[in-house]
């Protein structure tokens, strides 16, 4: 895991993706929740290895980093997604050059305000899991892969798209229901999506009947 005073220097190579801890403040990041959460962040990150990195901001510098991922171009509705802090970003490129309207994302909300209570430890376990099991083992790129299940995942309810050009996906993943997405981009990455089971090292969806959100 990278500990930075800043994420704009932070480059994609030689990684496949980056990952960025999104996080409000100085009192957040002081939470119980948030220090559990970290736990299983430094568990997904040593399983990435050198597929990917995942950073976050030091303590000090929490405020600014913030300000630095609010100052992209995000539309408003998309600003709201990414305030359901904490939650990670997932994208393949540069930060200093990530452009929402030109690049593809990711934003898995661990957030109070998304869930209505917060994730239990498994169920971080279960979903960081998944989403190292896509970026170690996948054939096809994650976005790619995303992009061709674009239509099946604008159906759900537990997920949000947000297509700035053609080609090009942004989407936030409900908390309760992101396995069951994951799942299902993880077996079109390696051209399963014929194949009657999924690889045995992917976790099922925790828990099976979540609650629904309104």
């Amino acid at each position: 895991m990278h500990i930075t005073h800043s994420y704009i220097g932070t480059i994609k190579a030689p990684y496949r993706c980056l990952f960025f801890l999104l996080i409000e403040d100085y009192i957040e990041a002081q939470t119980q929740f948030t220090h559990e959460l970290d736990l299983h962040l430094e568990r997904f990150a040593r399983k990435l290895g050198d597929s990917s990195a995942l950073v976050r901001p030091f303590t000090g510098d929490i405020e600014t980093v913030w300000q630095h991922v609010l100052e992209k171009s995000w539309s408003a509705e998309e600003l709201n997604e990414i305030q359901n802090t904490p939650a990670l970003l997932m994208i393949d490129q540069d930060f200093k050059d990530f452009d929402p309207r030109k690049h593809p994302w990711l934003v898995i909300n661990f957030g109070r305000r998304v869930t209505g209570e917060h994730g239990g430890l498994l169920l971080f376990e279960h979903i960081l899991d998944n989403l190292a099991e896509i970026v170690l083992n996948a054939n096809e790129d994650f976005f790619t892969a995303a992009y061709n299940l674009k239509h099946e995942i604008k159906a759900t309810e537990f997920a949000k798209t947000f297509e700035a050009k053609p080609g090009i996906l942004g989407f936030s993943i409900n908390l309760f229901y992101a396995s069951s997405l994951l799942q299902k981009i993880y077996k079109r990455s390696l051209g399963m999506m014929s194949a009657p089971k999924a690889s045995p090292s992917f976790k099922a969806p925790y828990p099976p009947n979540p609650p629904r959100l309104e």
